[in-house]
């Protein structure tokens, strides 16, 4: 049933199951340990669970999706920090293990104690190099957005600008965008969430039909975290065999077999988007001992 709040607002969400939300916040645990560039994590996770804050994240969803956010337990919000390094000092003191990390983080050297390789801790040094690296490669620099901008965009165009000139021979990385970066990173962490969620009988929904700038104000997320994704997450919904659906844009959902996996939705044939050893060339034989 639908319920109020003290400004009489009505609700259509539905009541979560405090179970599946427990699962989902396993789930979440288990994609923390997801890979990051320099393990920096330029990541928050946000879950939204009462029928309140569902009710408020669904105002901002397109279509069917806030359909999902309101009948769903839980939904997840991967939030990629565009200024991951505006927190210098939470990072330094989570490669010294002083706080907030699960154990400390090390580097192994050739030395080698009873069979077992000695490990030191990161130096300061060390540390400096890895802040550099963590700038480089985000692109996000912890200043103001008027100064950011300028000298990402700069560093970005100076690094290309090496490669051309050079033709390739000297090698220097291929820079994103912050947000990209962050995303990229962010996906990663999306992705291994949902395969947890899977192996314990959830169904999750990834979305990307949203009003970010929206969702940032009524949750109170701060400018800096782009929110390339969202994950509904509750118990699967069972269809009918017989039972085919269509959503408001024409995706096809349904129990139908479509491929060798039964029951999945349809996909590119293997040979059309995998190529062994360089772009467009087709492994023929290998494709064939698979299809055989």
């Amino acid at each position: 049933g639908t319920s109020t709040t003290s400004d009489n607002t009505k609700l259509s969400a539905s009541t979560s199951n405090s179970t599946v939300v427990e699962l989902a916040l396993d789930c979440l645990d288990l994609s923390r340990r997801a890979p990051s560039g320099f393990n920096a994590q330029p990541y928050r996770l946000l879950l939204v669970h009462t029928k309140s804050k569902k009710e408020q994240l669904a105002k901002f969803c397109l279509g069917r999706n806030a359909d999902r956010v309101r009948d769903s337990d839980c939904t997840v919000l991967f939030l990629a920090d565009r200024e991951c390094l505006r927190e210098y000092k939470r990072f330094s003191n989570f490669l010294d293990d002083k706080k907030g990390g699960d154990r400390a983080v090390t580097v192994e050297d050739n030395t080698k104690v009873t069979g077992e390789k000695h490990r030191r801790s990161l130096t300061k040094w060390g540390k400096r190099k890895m802040q550099f690296f963590i700038l480089l490669f985000s692109s996000g620099w912890p200043l103001p957005r008027v100064l950011s901008n300028p000298i990402s965009f700069a560093t970005r165009l100076g690094v290309s600008a090496v490669s051309v000139i050079t033709r390739r021979k000297v090698l220097v990385p291929s820079l994103s965008s912050a947000e990209t970066w962050a995303s990229k990173n962010t996906m990663l962490v999306a992705m291994t969430y949902m395969l947890a969620c899977s192996s314990r009988g959830l169904a999750t929904c990834p979305m990307e039909g949203f009003n970010a700038g929206g969702i940032r104000k009524v949750l109170a997320i701060p400018r800096r975290y782009a929110i390339p994704l969202i994950v509904s997450t509750g118990v699967p919904y069972q269809r009918e065999v017989e039972e085919e659906g269509f959503d408001d844009v024409g995706m096809e959902h349904g129990p139908k077999s479509h491929s060798r996996g039964g029951g999945s939705t349809r996909r590119y044939p293997l040979e059309d988007v995998v190529f062994l050893n360089e772009f467009g060339v087709e492994g023929d034989e290998h494709f064939q001992t698979r299809s055989n």
